[in-house]
């Protein structure tokens, strides 16, 4: 049986569909030029807006169903192979996020490349955008991010703060890619066994992946008790991370680690 008129198509397939190299599919997406979902599980999700580089809450509500992958998420995913996800665009409203509660606590999901669709809407949008019955040639425009004084390549191998350039390995970007997504929220200190831990690193301290980066600590701030943050600009309220959040990470980390010495 032939379905001619799908709600979606499984990522994986549509290079073939369109005859163009997967590298610039990746690209596509990684660039917020096409948009994934992924299908998310019954979860309780606080509802917001990103303002200033902060997560404004809107509303705690029940979710299921198709949720929208960042680009920056996207990327991860792909250099690692998968990612366990806390935080979603909405498909149903333009610029909300969606994230999953801490209260009550709920897992995150581990999503891989062949979980991943694109829905009619964006295929047909992506298609008509690059005219891909003609020719197939993609012509993509170049990106990269610029927060302040906070300048950033897609893949956090090349960032910019105050003027100073940092070159960073993959490990290093996606522990800069982490910092810069929790300085977008309400808390932007993370802790340093979770920063290690999702970046996929082994080492022991997050010193010791910036080992060969003698200026990382112009770009990094730590408060000396286990928590980093990136060095930009911050309000007062934010000077240094809540005790529930201490706790709730120190929480967390207890059971990923558990999780991994059963796995």
């Amino acid at each position: 049986m032939v379905f001619h008129n799908k709600a979606y198509d499984r990522l994986q397939n549509l290079w073939m569909r369109w005859g163009i190299p997967q590298e610039d599919v990746y690209y596509a997406i990684e660039n917020d030029l096409l948009r994934t979902c992924v299908w998310l599980p019954l979860r309780y999700m606080e509802r917001g807006v990103i303002h200033n580089r902060k997560f404004i809450f809107e509303q705690h509500e029940p979710k299921q169903g198709f949720m929208a992958v960042r680009p920056e998420d996207f990327y991860r995913l792909c250099s690692i192979g998968r990612a366990k996800l806390r935080t979603f665009r909405s498909i149903e409203e333009e610029g909300h996020i969606l994230r999953m509660a801490y209260e009550p606590p709920q897992p995150a999901i581990m999503v891989r490349i062949g979980d991943l669709v694109v829905l009619q809407e964006d295929r047909k949008k992506f298609e008509e955008t690059y005219n891909l019955g003609n020719g197939n040639t993609l012509v993509f425009p170049a990106k990269t991010g610029v927060e302040g004084d906070f300048h950033f390549s897609n893949d956090y191998r090349h960032v910019k703060l105050e003027g100073k350039e940092y070159h960073l390995g993959d490990v290093q970007a996606r522990v800069v890619e982490q910092l810069h997504d929790a300085a977008r929220s309400r808390q932007p200190w993370v802790h340093g066994k979770t920063l290690i831990y999702e970046s996929g690193s082994r080492a022991v301290r997050v010193r010791d992946i910036f080992k060969h980066k003698r200026d990382w600590r112009s770009l990094i701030s730590s408060n000396d008790r286990g928590y980093y943050r990136l060095n930009v600009p911050l309000q007062e309220t934010e000077d240094d991370p809540a005790n529930g959040t201490i706790h709730r990470q120190h929480d967390e980390q207890r059971h990923k680690n558990h999780s991994r010495s059963a796995s």
